[in-house]
């Protein structure tokens, strides 16, 4: 059959679901659907979510919750995001927001021994419905429960058990079909009046309803259709063009835009008056039968013993053509509409003419027809490939060989190489253009004389190439796109232009303005410019479904590139994928053999598979019906121990913010796509505005042991959109208390504070050594010193008095001896006194007493003193002993100097360092010998207390002593 041409086109499609990675056969016994369009099931005694990717056990989730080890029968999610399961002994509820199990009052629910569940529904009105095997119904309208128990008793009274089968909405009442040929009518404001309708004539079970405006329609098992106005006579229901089976096991089901009707191996879709719209066949493998069907939408799911499938409707504008000619081949090649709508094909399997009417005819013999080009209003010129060039006369409905001479050259030097695999046509004001796999040729329009098409001398052969499309420029050059790359000829000059190194398969050359659009041979779709440069590049990266690209078309701004796997339509940047899932027949297409008709405003696209058809009147770059995911599951663990929970709640919750607990890891979340059955979709995600990353399938997104603070998540769903729907969700990581920042600002407090009166303990400590020291100092300087000096006075005036006698010598030593104690007092008192402990007292003292033994000793010295000595201070510790230190280095330098000057150097650097410098008279013997060995001993000691070093060398005559303090 060939579809597509008469405006017809198949709007749906059906496709099976990939419920489990290790199995592809699964028993359904219920199916329904959430708000947000998750697939719910139930196996023998499971139920499981399937969010797009995977099936989620739900039954394990909810383990501690259930009170008894009853399966589940019958399911139904209510329009309250409410799982209701229904089993042979309790009815409970799971609520989604919550994930919390609910059961009802078993005092609610018919004796324990009649809970046989027949099924569960969800009427118009929202009202859910369980019907028992026995006969009992339980109406649950809102949070009201009412049981009905008319159908059991009836089949007391009857001694037969009158069972309801089904249920529908209509006009204020619930109407619910029985196995004895009646129904019972139930009023909706008040569920406790019902009334028993035994309809005349129908003694078989009731097994579907289908509410119309003014009537039911009874689908009455093995008899027919019965129409029903709600009184008198139901009369028989003929719908057009289709029939109930007789002999298979069907399900009927209605719903708000359509009717769909399941056997074992086919579904059809009905309108309101069950007429046929179209008959899918399912791609099942065993045939097993459809148990169930459940309408959401525009779509339709099918619960069968080997799985579920989906009918969906597909993309709009998008519809296929598939060539009839006998044999399972239909790749296709060229393809010409007529201005009034009428087609010429070509497949590998023969050629085709679809006139205006619908009706084909076949051209068996016409194999391969490649390229095709009209060459007035009735012939169509045709390329082949080996049949060299054909024409197909309309008129006549008659294809023959194109009669044509050669040119004296060409028989002369081409009669063995001539264009017999033709790949594309175009045409100048007198000449057909040939492209075949040996070159270009010129075939005359008046005489159909066959030439080379002539080049510049010296070039004869530049174009023995696979030439795989014309593009005639309106200078009279051409663009040739070859297995070599893209060609210019100009004035009989060939110039490649792209790739200006190297070589790059293109199948076909586009001019849009001032830009070259080239359809490449793995490098994706190209933009370059007259010099060959390159403009723009659109590869899989930037969403092209392949790189390999065999079809091109330019319609108004848009482009549309069939490759080796997908169809796409490219506006500027944005590329829009048409997939298997939205409908195309078909995924990899062939070069040459697509075309587009500007009076219907079509793109045929040849392929494998026939032909699929594009309505460039739809808006392809529109954003509506685009998938979108969410997040499924919140898998956590915390502690040491990992600690696990989970969360199934936030789709139905709408959250959009995870908080972890100090400790918690988010160890798995999970994102789910309802419907990407319709369309092939990715997932990506960004972290923290950072680059996407792809969600591959059953991949999760995880965060071990993160650091504190806000992740920001932007969950980025590409589908049918040429940009993606988008959602944005924050984790927050909760710190430790010792993490936070009210901690480390008491711990920094604190150590603040302990350095704070570590250093004010240390302060008042070395307040109060001043303080003693300067008492010591004071008490020392008034107390033994005036002692000290009374003794000196009077000794030296009795010296003075007894000059000649024999105590005058002893008197005498007594005045120096306690002059110098007096002395030795002074140094004392200064090094303890805390008020000179500066740098600048020290060198005053140093001068002090270098300006004292300059008078006594007439000694020659040079002093320099360099550093910072205004401010800075120094310990007691450093200033008695370098001072000391100082002291007994000149007096060894004065005593074994020659009588030469001594330098003094004393530096305040980063370290302290005195150096003292004097020629010595002794030769060069020992160093102990020319300095003395006791006092230089007790300097190394005194600069060891201090933790400096003290050396000393003896080279030249001249004796250097060097002390650094840190």
């Amino acid at each position: 059959m060939l579809a597509a041409l008469g405006g017809y086109s198949q709007e749906y499609t059906i496709t099976k679901l990939k419920l489990f990675p290790d199995r592809d056969e699964v028993l359904i016994k219920d199916v329904t659907t959430d708000s947000l369009g998750f697939i719910w099931f139930l196996t023998n005694g499971e139920i499981y979510r399937y969010d797009g990717y995977r099936s989620l056990d739900i039954l394990k989730t909810i383990a501690n919750q259930r009170l008894t080890d009853d399966m589940p029968q019958r399911m139904l999610i209510d329009h309250r995001n409410r799982l209701w399961m229904a089993g042979n002994a309790n009815l409970s509820y799971l609520d989604l927001k919550t994930w919390r199990v609910y059961p009802v009052d078993s005092a609610l629910l018919p004796p324990i021994q009649d809970r046989t569940v027949v099924w569960i529904r969800q009427l118009a009105d929202s009202t859910v419905m369980v019907a028992y095997e026995n006969g009992h119904l339980l109406v649950m309208a809102g949070d009201r429960f009412t049981r009905i128990d008319e159908l059991y008793e009836r089949g007391n009274v009857a001694k037969s058990r009158v069972s309801p089968r089904s249920a529908v909405y209509w006009k204020g009442k619930y109407w619910v079909g029985t196995t004895a040929g009646g129904l019972l009518s139930i009023d909706t404001a008040n569920t406790t009046e019902t009334q028993y309708h035994q309809l005349p004539g129908i003694n078989r079970m009731v097994t579907n309803l289908i509410a119309q405006d003014d009537a039911l329609l009874l689908d009455v098992f093995e008899q027919d259709i019965y129409r029903f106005e709600g009184h008198g006579m139901p009369t028989v229901f003929t719908p057009i063009r289709f029939a109930l089976s007789k002999d298979k096991s069907y399900v009927l089901a209605a719903g708000d835009r359509m009717n769909i009707y399941a056997d074992d191996e086919s579904t059809c879709l009905l309108d309101a008056d069950l007429g046929l719209l179209q008959r899918l066949a399912i791609p099942s493998t065993h045939r097993f039968n459809t148990t169930n069907v459940k309408i959401f939408g525009n779509e339709a799911l099918l619960g069968t013993d080997e799985g579920i499938f989906v009918i969906y409707p597909k993309t709009k504008g998008l519809s296929q053509l598939i060539p009839t000619n006998p044999g399972a081949n239909k790749s296709t090649r060229g393809i010409y509409v007529y201005p009034d709508g009428a087609l010429f094909y070509g497949t590998y399997n023969g050629a085709g003419l679809i006139d205006v009417d619908g009706k084909a005819l076949i051209f068996q013999e016409l194999k391969h027809a490649y390229a095709m080009l009209p060459m007035n209003d009735n012939e169509l010129l045709i390329g082949t490939e080996g049949g060299m060039l054909k024409v197909f006369n309309r008129k006549l409905r008659q294809v023959s060989d194109l009669q044509y001479t050669l040119s004296e050259t060409a028989s002369d030097q081409y009669v063995f190489n001539l264009p017999t695999y033709v790949m594309s046509l175009a045409e100048t004001e007198d000449d057909y253009l040939i492209g075949s796999m040996s070159g270009l040729w010129l075939l005359d329009k008046q005489n159909h004389q066959l030439d080379k098409y002539p080049l510049e001398s010296g070039e004869a052969n530049a174009l023995d190439v696979q030439i795989r499309h014309i593009r005639l420029l309106p200078d009279s050059s051409l663009l040739l796109s070859t297995h070599l790359g893209l060609y210019e000829v100009r004035k009989g000059v060939v110039t490649k232009r792209y790739p200006q190194s190297g070589n790059v398969g293109v199948f076909k050359s586009i001019v849009v303005g001032d830009t070259i659009w080239l359809a490449t041979q793995g490098e994706g779709l190209l933009a370059i410019d007259a010099e060959g440069r390159v403009l723009q590049t659109i590869t899989t990266k930037e969403g092209l479904s392949n790189n390999l690209v065999y079809s091109l078309e330019q319609v108004g701004g848009l482009q549309v590139v069939g490759t080796a796997n997908g169809l796409n339509i490219v506006n500027n940047r944005r590329v829009r994928r048409i997939g298997i899932a939205e409908g195309l027949s078909q995924s990899e297409f062939n070069s040459g053999a697509s075309f587009w008709d500007p009076t219907r405003k079509r793109v045929y696209v040849g392929g494998l598979m026939g032909y699929t058809v594009l309505d460039m009147n739809q808006p392809w770059f529109e954003d509506q019906n685009q998938l979108e995911s969410y997040v499924t599951e919140i898998h956590t663990a915390t502690g040491a121990n990992g600690e696990k929970s989970a969360d199934y709640t936030w789709p139905y919750r709408g959250e959009r913010e995870l908080v972890l607990q100090p400790g918690q890891s988010l160890t798995g979340l999970y994102v789910g796509t309802p419907g990407n059955h319709r369309a092939d979709g990715e997932i990506r995600y960004s972290l923290n505005a950072g680059d996407w990353e792809p969600l591959e399938l059953g991949q999760f997104i995880s965060l071990i042991e993160p650091s504190p603070g806000d992740y920001r998540f932007q969950l980025e769903t590409r589908s049918t959109a040429a940009t993606g729907n988008q959602q944005t969700f924050t984790i927050t990581k909760l710190p430790h208390y010792y993490e936070t920042w009210w901690f480390n600002a008491l711990v920094l407090l604190a150590v603040a504070g302990a350095i704070g009166g570590f250093f004010k303990y240390r302060e008042t400590v070395l307040q109060k050594e001043k303080k003693m020291r300067i008492k010591i100092a004071s008490d020392l300087h008034d107390e033994v010193g005036s002692s000290l000096t009374r003794i000196y006075f009077q000794a030296d005036m009795l010296s003075s008095k007894h000059v000649g006698r024999a105590d005058d010598k002893q008197l005498q030593q007594i005045a120096d001896t306690s002059k110098q104690a007096l002395l030795t007092m002074s140094d004392m008192v200064w090094s303890i006194d805390s008020r000179f402990d500066t740098i600048r007292d020290l060198v005053i003292r140093m001068k002090d007493y270098l300006f004292k033994l300059r008078e006594e000793l007439e000694i020659t010295y040079r002093f320099d003193v360099r550093g910072d000595q205004t401010s800075r201070t120094v310990t007691q510790l450093v200033r008695q002993n370098l001072f000391l230190i100082f002291k007994e280095a000149l007096t060894n330098a004065i005593k074994y100097s020659d009588g030469s000057e001594v330098t003094i150097d004393l530096n305040f650097g980063r370290t302290i360092q005195l150096t003292i410098r004097n020629r010595y008279a002794s030769g060069n013997g020992p160093i102990t010998d020319q300095q003395g060995g006791r006092g230089l001993e007790s300097m190394r000691l005194r600069a060891s207390r201090m933790g400096g070093e003290l050396t000393y060398t003896a080279v030249g005559g001249v004796f250097s002593l060097d002390l650094v303090i840190p």
